[in-house]
């Protein structure tokens, strides 16, 4: 997985399960709760957010979807396109270090539901006037990535 983290550079181009991106921003982030944990989020030219949680050994890309429609039968689920999501996490992201790029989502206040290789992080910007960055992504392994030399 740092292997992966430190090949990323910005403007690299990778491959993604077959879909051509160029990274434009790589920004490692912690969570307030939580000391130990860390993540990094890299995105795209297409718009696409690919995250990385190492000591989860998780990595999934996806799309912020505005408006998102989805019902929440309770605190630790909920239902998007007829499917039901089990709550995974939550918290509260802040920015450890920016490793390149511009226009970095700063504090976020998130919660990650997962459901057959998906995941739908629900998230609140309060720096940003409490707008909503919901994503649906998928969950993918470190094999589907193949980087392009030049």
């Amino acid at each position: 997985m740092e292997e992966l983290i430190n090949n990323i550079k910005e403007n690299a181009k990778i491959i993604i399960n077959g879909k051509e991106y160029i990274v434009k921003t790589k920004t490692l982030y912690g969570i307030e709760e939580d000391e130990e944990a860390y993540y990094y989020k890299c995105i795209m030219n297409t718009g696409d957010t690919l995250v990385i949680i190492p000591d989860d050994n998780l990595l999934y890309i996806g799309k912020e979807i505005e408006d998102m429609k989805y019902e929440r039968p309770a605190i630790d689920r909920l239902i998007y396109d007829e499917k039901i999501y089990h709550k995974t996490g939550e918290g509260n992201q802040y920015i450890k270090n920016i490793k390149f790029g511009t226009d970095i989502e700063g504090k976020c206040v998130f919660e990650d539901f997962e459901s057959d290789k998906k995941i739908i992080s629900l998230g609140i910007l309060p720096e940003k006037n409490n707008i909503r960055a919901d994503i649906l992504a998928d969950i993918i392994d470190i094999e589907d990535i193949k980087f392009i030399k030049e």
